[in-house]
């Protein structure tokens, strides 16, 4: 559900920009989702043509590329990928990561954003 709310707070601020550059229409919007955001590009890409009809958004293309997860442990020195289940409680809390060598608490160095890579306009 939480996607639903990510792609209204996209088209608001991508209409927002556009109509600044006082383009004529959006092509395409490109966003890199981290896989530790737990957001559905599929539920996304649903919700964004349902929030585009009838803004200069309408049409355009999304594009979504999947960041991997990358963490590192401060106990063992562990640099790479966490294990996790993808479990639908993570919509509503973070789950903590531990390390896949030592059990230690680790930090997330790539995978948890999104973020507007990339929007192409019609001027």
């Amino acid at each position: 559900m939480h996607e639903f709310y990510m792609v209204s707070q996209l088209v608001e601020k991508v209409v927002e920009e556009a109509k600044k550059r006082d383009a004529k229409r959006v092509i395409e919007v490109e966003l890199e989702v981290g896989q530790l955001s737990f957001l559905n590009p599929e539920q996304m890409r649903f919700a964004y043509g349902v929030l585009s009809k009838g803004t200069i958004l309408e049409n355009s293309h999304l594009i979504i590329t999947t960041i991997e997860a990358h963490v590192r442990c401060k106990a063992c020195g562990f640099d790479g990928r966490p294990n996790y289940a993808d479990d639908a409680s993570y919509h509503v809390s973070a789950p903590l990561f531990l390390c896949p060598n030592c059990g230690s608490p680790v930090e997330v160095l790539e995978g948890k954003g999104c973020i507007v890579k990339r929007v192409r306009l019609e001027l």
